[in-house]
C-alpha cells in the first residue's frame, strides 16, 4: 500500500519552522543524549551483572512520575516483585526493609498504574510477546533481555525478531526497548583496561559492534546505549558509567556521548542514582496523598 501524497507535507513544515517536539527527558545531565520518543527501537547494551535492569528501572521510573508514561515489562532474568521492590525503594527514597509496611502499600498502589508485567513464567515468542504488548496500554515496552525469548538463534532469525520488532514499534506507535548481552569475546581477558591504566585489569565496557545478535541490532536500532560498571573496583564499584552510542534522530534530541567519556551515575546506595550531584527524582518522591498526574 502506498502512502497518500501530500501526507508527509505536515512533517515538512514543521521541521522547516523548527516545530518539531523533542523527546521527553527526566530532568537531568542525561537529557543532553538521550530522549525517550514515540514509536522507537531502542538496544540496551550490558555485560552480565553490572546493573543494567536497576539502571533501566530508574530510568522507567523518572519518566513514569516525571513524564507521566507507562510501561508494561517482559524479564526473564528478574521477577515482577525483584523489579517493583526497586521501583518502591527508588521511589520512597528508604531502603525497602525500612520502609513501614503501609508506605509500601501506598507506593505500590500509585506505582502499578504507570507498571505491568509479563508472566515470565512461560517461555514466549517474539511474536506472542508483542500480541502481548500490543493488548496492553502502555506508552512504552521493555524486553529483558531478548536472548531468554524463544527465538531462532541463527543470523535469519535474528533479523526475523528486528523485522517483527521494528513493525510493532510502526504499527502500535509504542517505544520498545531491547536489552540485550554482548558477545562472549567482549568478556575475555583481553577486553581489560591495560597496565598503565587507573582502572587497570578491570573489564572495559562492550563495544556496540559487540552487541549479541551481530550488527543487525546495531543496524535496525534508532537509538543504543551501553550500561556498563566496575563491579571489583574500590570506588567506581558504585558509578554506572553510560555511553550513548547511536542516537537516529537528532532533530527530536540526543547525541553521542564522547569517546572514552561515559556519563557518571552515582548508586546513591540504592535509592535512585545522581548525575553532577543532581537527584531529578527528590521533588517527585512518595507523598502520603500521591495521585497520578492526568
Amino acid at each position: 500500500m502506498l502512502i497518500n501524497k501530500g501526507s508527509e507535507i505536515t512533517y515538512l513544515e514543521n521541521y522547516r519552522n523548527g516545530k518539531i517536539k523533542a523527546g521527553l527527558g527526566i530532568g537531568n545531565n542525561l537529557d543532553n543524549y538521550l530522549r525517550l520518543k514515540q514509536g522507537q527501537l531502542n538496544i540496551l547494551l550490558g555485560h552480565d551483572n553490572v546493573g543494567k535492569t536497576v539502571f533501566f528501572t530508574y530510568y522507567m521510573l523518572s519518566h513514569a512520575i516525571i513524564n507521566n508514561k507507562t510501561f508494561c515489562i517482559w524479564s526473564g532474568e528478574n521477577s515482577s516483585g525483584q523489579i517493583m521492590r526497586d521501583l518502591i525503594q527508588m521511589y520512597v527514597g528508604e531502603h525497602f526493609k525500612k520502609i513501614p509496611l503501609q508506605t509500601i502499600r501506598s507506593a505500590y498502589n500509585f506505582l502499578s498504574q504507570f507498571f505491568t508485567f509479563v508472566d515470565n513464567r512461560k517461555l514466549y515468542k517474539p511474536e506472542e510477546l508483542f500480541l502481548i504488548f500490543e493488548s496492553e496500554n502502555a506508552d512504552v515496552c521493555f524486553i529483558d533481555p531478548f536472548t531468554g525469548l524463544d527465538r531462532k538463534m541463527t543470523y535469519e532469525g535474528n533479523y526475523e525478531f528486528l523485522n517483527g520488532a521494528r513493525q510493532f514499534c510502526n504499527n502500535t506507535k509504542k517505544t520498545l526497548y531491547v536489552s540485550s548481552h554482548p558477545t562472549s569475546e567482549s568478556g575475555r581477558a583481553g577486553n581489560v583496561y591495560p597496565e598503565n591504566h587507573e582502572w587497570k585489569g578491570h573489564l572495559k565496557a562492550p563495544m556496540k559492534a559487540h552487541i549479541e545478535g551481530g550488527k543487525s541490532f546495531l543496524n535496525r536500532c534508532d537509538d543504543l546505549f551501553i550500561v556498563h560498571r566496575l563491579v571489583a573496583h574500590q570506588t567506581m564499584k558504585y558509578e554506572t558509567m553510560v555511553s550513548i552510542e547511536k542516537i537516529k534522530d537528532k532533530e527530536t534530541g540526543g547525541q553521542l556521548t564522547d569517546l572514552n567519556m561515559p556519563l557518571l551515575f552515582n548508586f546513591n546506595n540504592g535509592l535512585g542514582f545522581t548525575t553532577l550531584g543532581e537527584d531529578n527524582l527528590k521533588d517527585y518522591r512518595f507523598k502520603t496523598t500521591q495521585t497520578r498526574i492526568k
